[in-house]
């Protein structure tokens, strides 16, 4: 290994070791306080009615907190390395292009039609981390208005989101890989947001509530995902840019979509699956999936089996909440037929 290149993977090596440390310090830290659920209330059959009550993430317990006076400025462009934004009501996408930026108790309206529909949107954000910046966003309102391809759209070096309401838009949270920057996308923690009332009108018009290409390094936990269509899915991670690897994916509610699980190799296609980038070290754990919208939780499945991930499945603890059963090892079962 030439010099360069060594120098180069010391400080790819000591990024991705200080934010595992500083995701874990955020997850420690954000988790929301214990619910105490009323005896009346069903959380097994009756949890889309009761999301807070039952302990997810709902309306009532993200976005911008009721009761505060925010104040109404635009969108723009932030440069400034440890910028803070709290309590505004910003009408306009933001960028951020700085370190260390805290975005909070917003409300942010990004509205892109002026551009144009579908394609002509893709890699539009209600809020866009440009290649080299990291953020913090947090109890943040993210309105997509149908006309928006993501709610928050990830080239930087790493990124935050607790506590988000994000709507209107195509992709949830969408990490993409910058071809000129190897990590863009990368280090991300999604925590106890609620994602939902998306939109096929946006970008390619396949949703999902968070979507890579190639990325690497993530903790996606305690979040909701409603996805309100019988395609794509809640969580896909796959490797048409680069390899993906190193994701936790723990203690999500999700229901919609057409598979609700992507973790695929795909290059270089779903019939030859193996080959090109790999989709690595993908861990599933303590999941519930909801039948709310589809008897097998998505209009096929939960888990997309045309194009597996590279090492295989690692999955443990994830069940079909309103009816208990184990999909650590298939698809669900609808009246003794497996969903596929």
């Amino acid at each position: 290994m030439n010099s360069a290149r060594l120098v180069q993977s010391i400080l790819v090596f000591g990024i991705a070791c200080w934010v595992t440390h500083a995701i874990s310090a955020v997850a420690q830290t954000s988790a929301p306080d214990p619910v105490t659920t009323p005896a009346s209330v069903d959380c097994a059959k009756d949890v889309w009615r009761h999301l807070e009550a039952c302990g997810w993430a709902g309306p009532a317990n993200t976005g911008y907190p009721t009761g505060i006076e925010l104040k109404p400025t635009k969108g723009r462009r932030i440069t400034m390395d440890n910028t803070v934004i709290d309590g505004e009501k910003i009408t306009g996408a933001l960028r951020i292009a700085a370190k260390n930026v805290t975005i909070k108790n917003s409300w942010i309206i990004a509205d892109f039609s002026a551009l144009g529909t579908g394609r002509t949107l893709s890699g539009t954000g209600v809020i866009t981390l440009e290649p080299g910046a990291s953020a913090t966003i947090s109890h943040c309102t993210l309105d997509g208005s149908n006309a928006t391809h993501a709610g928050i759209w990830h080239t930087g070096t790493s990124l935050t989101a607790i506590a988000n309401n994000i709507f209107g838009i195509n992709d949830g949270i969408f990490s993409w890989s910058e071809a000129s920057n190897p990590t863009a996308g990368w280090n991300v923690l999604i925590q106890d947001n609620y994602l939902h009332d998306f939109t096929t009108l946006t970008a390619n018009g396949h949703i999902d509530g968070y979507q890579t290409e190639g990325a690497s390094h993530g903790v996606i936990r305690h979040n909701t995902f409603d996805i309100n269509a019988g395609q794509t899915g809640a969580i896909s991670i796959w490797n048409s840019m680069r390899d993906s690897d190193d994701f936790l994916i723990d203690n999500n509610l999700a229901a919609g979509g057409g598979f609700v699980i992507y973790a695929e190799d795909y290059n270089p296609s779903e019939q030859n699956p193996k080959g090109g980038y790999s989709v690595t070290n993908i861990v599933y754990t303590n999941n519930r999936f909801s039948t709310a919208r589809y008897p097998c939780v998505g209009s096929f499945g939960v888990w997309y089996l045309r194009g597996v991930p590279t090492d295989g499945w690692h999955r443990s603890g994830n069940k079909v909440l309103e009816t208990g059963e184990n999909i650590d090892f298939s698809n669900p079962h609808v009246k003794g037929q497996l969903c596929r």
